[in-house]
């Protein structure tokens, strides 16, 4: 069973019986979408359901985040399927077809990485601040309040702290430079977007396209080998996505090239603030 059907609100399944059901049948639809996860999976699948979800302005007053990068998700793979290549940014304006299509497949069959990208999309809806206490010298420590949005301050406190806040900073920092690579793609090359030019995160990442993709696999990589990723079981799946990062983000690069297009900077405007 998929573990992100567990993050299914009941709003959501409402949603779902709302979308299919007529007449009296509600009940009898929820009962077996809610206890039988291979129906789930398969009405998911359905192209009314991302019709609704795709035009539907409201898209998060009826379905929760989870559903909906799931459906988009999905979308995205099956045009992959569909079309056997991906289209790779090698400039601010210019894509190129990469026929890597089948190999975005293969990575993408974990069960488990599906659900790690949709849990990653939603983690980005909003910013997190810690507070991180860092040793200085013996019985010193310096308290520290971060954004879990500063790449270059997780990967960089990452060195200064012990377990578990070293796995939750590299991992974190891995997450931001498969998020960027994947979701705004357009802006890691050449000049920013004119409307987003005084944004400093954007500034930060503008010409740092293959270098930040390098950047994340090491970052997984170093987490994936960390006590604490074992303690969670995320050490396999961690290392698999670092020897694919680059397989790993293509499907959020067609997710947000064809469906997010304009609702991006509305989705994730905590980033923008």
């Amino acid at each position: 069973m998929r573990k992100i059907f567990e993050k299914f609100t009941p709003s959501d399944f409402r949603f779902l019986a709302e979308v299919f059901c007529r007449g009296g049948e509600e009940k009898v639809f929820l009962s077996l979408v809610e206890k039988d996860p291979e129906t789930l999976d398969q009405i998911l699948e359905d192209d009314l359901l991302f019709q609704r979800v795709a035009q539907d302005e409201r898209f998060f007053v009826q379905v929760s985040p989870y559903l909906y990068f799931e459906l988009l998700l999905r979308r995205a793979i099956r045009d992959i399927e569909r079309e056997s290549y991906t289209l790779e940014r090698v400039g601010y304006r210019t894509v190129v077809p990469v026929f890597d299509g089948k190999k975005v497949l293969e990575v993408l069959a974990r069960d488990a990485l599906r659900d790690y990208l949709v849990e990653l999309l939603v983690s980005f809806i909003r910013i997190n601040h810690i507070t991180v206490y860092i040793r200085r010298g013996r019985g010193i420590y310096l308290k520290k309040t971060l954004s879990d949005f500063d790449l270059d301050l997780l990967a960089e406190l990452s060195e200064r702290v012990d377990e578990p806040y070293r796995f939750i900073f590299l991992k974190r920092a891995g997450d931001i430079a498969l998020f960027v690579s994947g979701i705004f793609p357009e802006q890691l090359f050449g000049e920013l977007h004119a409307s987003f030019a005084k944004r400093a995160w954007l500034r930060g990442f503008r010409g740092k396209g293959e270098e930040l993709e390098e950047k994340g696999a090491e970052l997984y990589r170093r987490a994936s080998e960390s006590s604490t990723a074992r303690e969670y079981q995320l050490d396999s799946l961690l290392s698999y996505i670092a020897e694919n990062f680059r397989f790993t983000k293509k499907p959020l690069n067609v997710m947000t090239d064809r469906y997010l297009t304009f609702r991006k900077y509305d989705i994730f405007q905590a980033l923008l603030n």
